[in-house]
């Protein structure tokens, strides 16, 4: 009688693509150590308790510490953080760089009467309510005293701000969106991130690959010390980002040509 082949490692990945990429990097990983993976996606609200419950294995990114910290406050004792992926995750609000940095460079600024005389809307079109990015940009509203000069933030996903960025910039429009790093939209458009002068973003974040405890432990332990040694960067994931969303390829198909163009960084991985 013959034994079972073993379970594939069930990855878990936030649906955006700049997440997927990231992603798709420990895939690949996985792929050439031999393993099947078993890939599961959605939002921030819902990849979370399935990593607690231990319905994934492993769960590529999360930005930690400030980024994804509500998040992590509520599984923290049941997994373990396997690498920090990248360094350098962050959230913003942006402007077009045609928008003259001497009357828009704050978040501050944007309460300025001439400042909102000048925009083409004042309603900020943001990502998935679950983001830490949508949390922020709904209380920075309130901090800012912006809500009170007009200003709102609309609840959409990437797509939305991805049109809302390409159709506005295409028109010359003056407009102020939410936006974060990596993400592929700073490589093609001129984009400026305000100054946050009462810091309602977190410093920068490091974006890292979480396993659940029990199922980290299965894993042979030549997979644990590949899997800890991956690193990569911002510019390796908006470049990825920029494969998935202009060139046409699936987040593991960016990600192996990623891997095989840059083989000097990939190969420490599986040293």
């Amino acid at each position: 009688m013959t034994s079972s082949a073993p379970a594939p490692v069930v990855l878990g990945r936030i649906d955006e693509s700049f997440h997927q990429v990231a992603a798709a990097v420990v895939e690949e990983v996985l792929l050439r150590l031999g393993h099947d993976v078993e890939v599961r996606e959605g939002p921030h609200p819902e990849m979370y308790p399935l990593l607690a419950r231990g319905e994934l294995d492993l769960f590529a990114d999360s930005w930690l510490p400030g980024g994804h910290a509500a998040y992590w406050e509520q599984i923290r004792d049941r997994v373990v953080e396997v690498a920090p992926l990248f360094e350098g995750a962050e959230f913003f609000w942006a402007v077009p760089g045609y928008v003259p940095a001497d009357q828009v460079a704050r978040l501050s600024d944007l309460a300025r009467p001439e400042v909102t005389a000048r925009m083409a809307t004042l309603v900020v079109q943001g990502t998935t309510a679950g983001a830490g990015l949508t949390t922020r940009s709904q209380q920075l509203l309130v901090d800012y005293g912006l809500d009170r000069a007009g200003w709102s933030h609309r609840i959409g996903d990437i797509h939305a701000i991805i049109d809302t960025i390409n159709a506005r910039i295409a028109a010359r429009e003056w407009f102020v969106t939410p936006l974060w790093q990596p993400q592929y939209l700073n490589e093609v458009h001129d984009l400026r991130p305000l100054v946050d002068e009462l810091g309602v973003f977190p410093p920068p974040d490091r974006a890292s690959l979480l396993a659940h405890r029990g199922a980290f432990e299965r894993l042979p332990e030549r997979t644990r010390e590949v899997l800890g040694r991956i690193r990569f960067t911002v510019s390796a994931v908006s470049a990825m980002d920029r494969a998935v969303n202009l060139d046409g390829l699936d987040p593991l198909a960016a990600a192996r040509r990623w891997m095989d163009r840059h083989p000097a960084e990939a190969a420490p991985w599986f040293a």
